[in-house]
């Protein structure tokens, strides 16, 4: 009787931490990223940047239907591994941080993911080092002197 009732419990767990899980990742605009995206990752990012993303494109006075356009294609560039500049310019202007997630997936597959964490993550440590921020041009010399003395980019 006892194994029954750890079961039992074990069970409910289960079932409410799924419940609470699937109540967490709710769209605005009823967008399921988890069918338009693979792996999960990517789809738990959308969930997660959704609400900041919005926010923005209320300042940029964006229509509705622009607005879910434009989540479904942040979903479907970054499931294919392709980047933006608009992409990238929305995710720094809400959470630039929230792509360090990406570093989790394989590197081979999604290269550019990578590299777009990675470009964040070094421009957070320069602003945290030097407390200014990161320019495009210091951070496209930086690179090429990387690959001068180096013979390759920071990732490889």
């Amino acid at each position: 009787m006892n194994k029954l009732a750890h079961s039992l419990a074990a069970l409910f767990v289960y079932f409410i931490s799924t419940f609470a899980l699937s109540a967490e990742q709710e769209s605005v605009y009823g967008i399921d990223y988890h069918k338009i995206t693979y792996p999960k990752i990517i789809a738990d990012f959308m969930y997660g940047i959704e609400p900041k993303l919005i926010q923005y494109y209320d300042t940029l006075n964006l229509t509705e239907e622009q607005k879910v356009q434009s989540l479904k294609g942040i979903a479907g560039s970054l499931t294919l591994n392709h980047m933006f500049k608009t992409l990238v310019e929305d995710i720094a202007a809400t959470d630039p941080e929230a792509t360090f997630v990406f570093t989790k997936l394989p590197k081979d597959d999604y290269s550019n993911l990578h590299l777009l964490a990675e470009y964040f993550r070094q421009k957070k440590e320069y602003k945290d080092k030097t407390g200014v921020e990161l320019t495009e041009e210091e951070a496209e010399s930086t690179q090429k002197l990387y690959k001068a003395l180096f013979g390759k980019d920071y990732n490889h």
